[in-house]
């Protein structure tokens, strides 16, 4: 008998289950290069309305995975600035206020293979306001073919890879969420 899952909002109740899905996943890496474990905190302040979250939930309602979706405006480490390079500064920001990220996905072991994570970013851009946020970006290890193989099925496409992270080799991806916005952003 197959599981069937839930996606739902995140609340700021679920952090600690949230948490623990990550450092799960985290520890059961045998390349831990691959995934940028954040702490309890960094997933409360997210939730607090820095961003949010989604969950994919087993059939008792556990929490088995979850991506976490951050507004992280024109703070140094908005990815926008790795791809909008020829801008003048207006431009540059009004895009970058315009940019959200798929911080982080994670999804246990036991019920990786029925493509959740493909499912939690569909379902977290069907929650985005696109008249707000139009440029989505994600970063992921280009060794981690599972991840780079679902935001590619979900519209994403490299723009870069490069140094990130301490030290890290990461490709950066980005879709454009509305067209229509992104023509008015240019004019």
């Amino acid at each position: 008998m197959g599981t069937d899952y839930t996606l739902r909002l995140a609340t700021s109740e679920d952090a600690s289950e949230i948490w623990s899905v990550m450092d799960t996943c985290y520890q059961a890496l045998e390349h831990k290069e691959y995934f940028i474990c954040d702490d309890l905190e960094y997933v409360k302040d997210i939730l607090s309305g820095h961003g949010f979250g989604v969950v994919a939930c087993d059939d008792y309602g556990k929490i088995v995975g979850n991506l976490l979706v951050k507004y992280p405006g024109t703070d140094a480490e908005n990815l926008g600035y790795d791809v909008f390079r020829d801008e003048d500064k207006h431009h540059l920001y009004k895009k970058l206020n315009r940019v959200l990220h798929m911080d982080s996905a994670s999804v246990l072991p036991k019920h990786r293979g029925h493509k959740l994570e493909h499912q939690m970013i569909t379902f977290a851009e069907t929650l985005v306001d696109t008249s707000r946020y139009c440029y989505s970006f994600a970063t992921v290890a280009p060794e981690n073919t599972a991840s780079l193989k679902s935001l590619e099925k979900t519209g994403y496409r490299i723009m870069v890879t490069k140094e990130k992270y301490s030290g890290l080799i990461r490709c950066v991806m980005m879709k454009e969420l509305n067209e229509h916005q992104k023509s008015n952003l240019t004019e």
